[in-house]
């Protein structure tokens, strides 16, 4: 169903934006995977066999619904410390105008079915074909891989006597008769891996020119896997030539055609169309287009799909309105779920819960002259204060690693120094005559900004992509509000999206210059509790609905309901009580090799919410026979916390500790020791068993969590009552188990 508040919101937003003299735009990372995710490339590993696969069928959705006549080009994009090859990137590129780029998407490789009809004579007769539709005289020549080079790699006694042979003359080296195995392994280094044409445009039209090479040599590749435009010599050519190329190579049953990097948005429109025709003209089978995207441009819309770790990440076209905005997250859910692909995921245990990849909010403006947060230097301010001060944006939206050491800390969660630090870098922004200096504004918040091991990316709020001089794309304006994740459906997207649009406005018109508060042992104390939440999350929404928006307060209980699921309820009397996951940080691990960071999970929290009790009721609640901290949060609601060991792990925080299942909860009338209810929560099923596989449905996964409440006979009155352990000053709502 149809949020029409955030729709109706989020363009009053932009009528304040506008008003105010600003223009903000807003993106985003969501991530999605499919409805089997048992392999590991849907949990840790970023590359696998079905990731590229998946993202083919959504590109192809993606470029016949939202981007229709855009072209899907394969590139790369990150690279990490041990991997060998950076990971590859999918992006779709249409023009703003609406002349289209590509029009037969049964033209591109973008199903994973086979499809046949390929030659290895294909890439050369195409190749040619295509210098001749450009125009250009033929200067096409062959690419070989380096037989040389794998010889001197293979450890063996026949390449110890083939290499000589190869050394005096190739042509002696194939005419030499040679043992079937043997030709099986070498005569491919001997036939080319594909073509080239030297390839540049000037502006007005296309240009060529022939490469010159030693006498006699070929054009030899550099080894490796990639495609073979990334691995031309061009360091090797002699004199002063042209070093781009377009390549054309038949691997692994695809026609692979691999662009150069070109100068303008306009060639690279001019060809792929030509690329094309010419495939149609041909009646080629579909071919797979990779290299180099495409420059920025005023006319350049694009949406990029990339492997993440666990995930498939789509990485948004910023919107400078709403209306575009949603549009494109709609668009975006509904592709997903034609081509089989959601939001989120099952555990084993029967928990609903994000991908496990982000899904943060970017904002920023159309350039860095027109950056409302370089224009207004108390946006961003505002936002940090505000942030600090409603931790509801910190964990409400966020997943299910959270703490100090996860991927958006807080600026109070690293260290208790920095709130006191930051308030002196927030007055300096404040003061700051208009515009303001981005490299300044960078300066002042980076060392501020960042996780405690000193990562100016892991931060709640980050400037990492703002004006970073250290990085290739830090210097794009963008503020990164990294405590979002992925949720279920658009809804509740869109929802998070429009209180950030909201709040960007209501600071616009008005800065937030509060003092930050120091939360200490509150933080986690408190706002680890749905209950304080839900308050928190309405004080927001009083907030920018008393600048004339009109948010609902209930506008958010779906995000809640979603990210801290409900357990069980039952009644005793007039009071209702409610068990219901809260949130618990999950610490790093030390010495860890390697270069992810081990977290240990092995510790979890429940809140018991007790509704229609009164300061004179006669309940007290006990868990594991120990007294709960029901402490009064409301005229007539009390809350708990238990804080418990999930699962036994000899490598994790506190080893000594076993799990703690199940979790004996009772209600108890103090004044008779009369139990009035009782139920037993197992972390697991109750006698051990294996689960079949995760979840498939809903329904599944609710009957998975349902079977492990297990209600039980209250038996009358108590006798031993239960036992009083001395809570924590710095913590009254929380019961920690594992030092009982």
């Amino acid at each position: 169903m149809i949020n029409h508040t955030f729709e109706s919101q989020g363009r009053l937003a932009d009528a304040k934006l506008a008003a105010a003299g600003l223009i903000l735009t807003q993106g985003g990372e969501p991530t999605f995977v499919p409805q089997d995710t048992a392999a590991p490339e849907w949990n840790v590993a970023a590359l696998g066999p079905e990731k590229l696969l998946y993202a083919r069928r959504l590109a192809r959705e993606l470029a016949s619904t939202l981007f229709n006549g855009g072209v899907v080009l394969q590139s790369f994009g990150k690279q990490y410390p041990g991997e060998p090859l950076p990971r590859w990137q999918l992006g779709i590129y249409r023009s703003r105008s609406g002349k289209p780029l590509w029009t037969d998407l049964n033209r591109l490789r973008l199903d994973p079915k086979p499809v046949g009809g390929g030659s290895a004579d294909m890439p050369r007769e195409f190749i040619r074909q295509l210098a001749k539709a450009l125009r250009l005289k033929d200067t096409v020549l062959p690419a070989f891989e380096d037989f040389e080079a794998k010889l001197k790699q293979t450890d063996s006694s026949a390449a110890a006597r083939l290499l000589p042979r190869f050394s005096r003359s190739k042509r002696e080296f194939i005419s030499r008769p040679l043992t079937q195995a043997a030709a099986r392994t070498w005569r491919p280094y001997f036939e080319p891996a594909g073509w080239v044409l030297p390839l540049d445009h000037d502006g007005t039209r296309w240009q060529t020119a022939k490469w010159k090479l030693a006498a006699g040599a070929d054009l030899t590749l550099f080894p490796g896997d990639s495609p073979i435009g990334l691995r031309l010599p061009l360091s090797r050519l002699a004199g002063d030539v042209l070093r781009r190329g377009l390549t054309v190579e038949y691997k692994r049953d695809e026609l692979i055609v691999f662009l150069p990097p070109l100068p303008s948005f306009e060639a690279f429109g001019d060809l792929v169309r030509t690329i094309e025709h010419l495939a149609a003209k041909m009646d080629l089978p579909p071919i797979s287009l990779e290299g180099y995207p495409p420059p920025a441009d005023d006319d350049l819309e694009s949406i990029a799909l990339t492997s993440d770790p666990g995930v498939l990440e789509v990485n948004l076209p910023p919107a400078d309105n709403w209306p575009d905005y949603e549009r494109i997250i709609r668009g975006l859910y509904a592709a997903a779920e034609t081509v089989g692909m959601r939001g989120f995921k099952y555990q084993l245990s029967g928990r609903k819960v994000s991908t496990g990849g982000g899904a943060h909010i970017i904002l920023g403006g159309p350039d860095l002259a027109r950056n409302p947060f370089i224009q207004r230097p108390t946006l961003l301010s505002s936002f940090v204060r505000f942030l600090q001060h409603h931790p509801c944006l910190s964990y409400a939206f966020s997943g299910l690693f959270t703490g100090p050491s996860c991927q958006a800390p807080r600026v109070d969660e690293s260290a208790f120094e920095l709130p006191y630090e930051t308030e002196i870098a927030l007055r300096a922004l404040e003061t700051m005559p208009e515009p303001g200096s981005a490299t300044q504004i960078d300066a002042i918040l980076r060392n501020l900004l960042m996780d405690w091991n000193g990562n100016t990316h892991r931060a709640e709020l980050s400037v990492d992509k703002f004006h970073n001089g250290n990085a290739p794309n830090g210097q794009n304006g963008l503020i990164e509000f990294r405590a979002f994740e992925m949720v279920p459906d658009p809804e509740l997207l869109l929802g998070a999206n429009a209180l950030l649009r909201a709040l960007a406005a209501c600071f616009a018109e008005k800065p937030f210059t509060l003092p930050l508060i120091d939360w200490r042992e509150a933080l986690h104390d408190r706002f680890a509790l749905p209950w304080f939440l839900r308050l928190d999350l309405q004080a927001v929404i009083a907030y920018v609905n008393s600048h004339g928006f009109a948010f609902d307060p209930t506008a958010f209980d779906a995000q809640l309901d979603f990210r801290f699921p409900v357990i069980t309820t039952f009644t005793t009397g007039k009071v209702r009580w409610t068990l219901r996951q809260a949130l618990e940080p999950w610490p790093v691990m030390g010495e860890h090799q390697g270069t992810g960071r081990v977290v240990d999970a092995t510790t979890d929290r429940l809140e018991l919410l007790a509704e229609g009790i009164t300061r004179r009721s006669d309940l007290i609640a006990g868990v594991n026979g120990i007294r709960l901290p029901l402490v009064p949060a409301g005229p007539r609601a009390a809350v708990a916390a238990i804080r418990y060991r999930l699962f036994d792990n000899p490598w994790g925080l506190q080893p000594q500790i076993q799990a703690h299942s199940p979790l004996h909860i009772e209600i108890v009338e103090k004044s008779t020791g009369k139990r009035v209810f009782a139920l037993d929560y197992l972390n697991w099923k109750q006698h051990g068993e294996h689960y079949d596989g995760l979840p498939d449905t809903d329904d599944e996964a609710r009957n998975r969590v349902a079977q492990r409440v297990v209600t039980r006979q209250p038996a009358g009155r108590s006798t031993a009552g239960f036992r009083e352990v001395p809570g924590s000053p710095h913590a009254p709502f929380t019961l920690d188990l594992r030092r009982c």
